[in-house]
């Protein structure tokens, strides 16, 4: 199974996936899909993942599997597609927030950083500002150029 990209038409499924795994899609908009990848099982969706790009830096954000599909690698292959595309538009350092997958990402080679070390576009965006708890770990990981 290989990730798509994600058309607008897809954005309730991914509402309703980010949703149902906890995760903020308040702000999601079809243009924010522009930076997103899906995978499918039959009609259904089954894992997403985005990117907010902020040249030099971009969020990694809306990682979610569905609970019947996990432990299958899909997470680990939609992160890599993300870090694949932000190398192809020489994005610096991708960072992200989460509250469950602290060493999902860790094993990816993200490290700990201070929310207020990241860098002003990354704290301006929605995700930072009021949509994730302070109590998320940030974390980051630099793309070798």
């Amino acid at each position: 199974m290989e990730p798509v990209a994600a058309s607008p038409a897809d954005e309730p499924g991914i509402r309703q996936l980010l949703s149902a795994c906890g995760l903020p899609q308040e702000d999601i908009t079809p243009e924010h899909l522009h930076h997103y990848w899906i995978f499918r099982e039959k009609k259904q969706l089954i894992g997403v993942i985005g990117l907010e790009v902020l040249r030099p830096s971009a969020l990694l954000r809306s990682l979610a599997i569905d609970p019947l599909f996990r432990n299958q690698g899909l997470g680990s292959q939609l992160t890599q597609q993300a870090e694949n595309y932000a190398e192809s538009l020489k994005i610096e350092a991708l960072y992200l927030l989460t509250t469950t997958a602290e060493g999902f990402f860790a094993k990816r080679g993200y490290q700990k950083v201070l929310r207020e070390r990241t860098p002003d576009q990354i704290q301006g965006t929605a995700e930072f500002r009021s949509m994730c708890p302070v109590t998320a770990v940030c974390m980051v990981k630099f793309i070798p150029s």
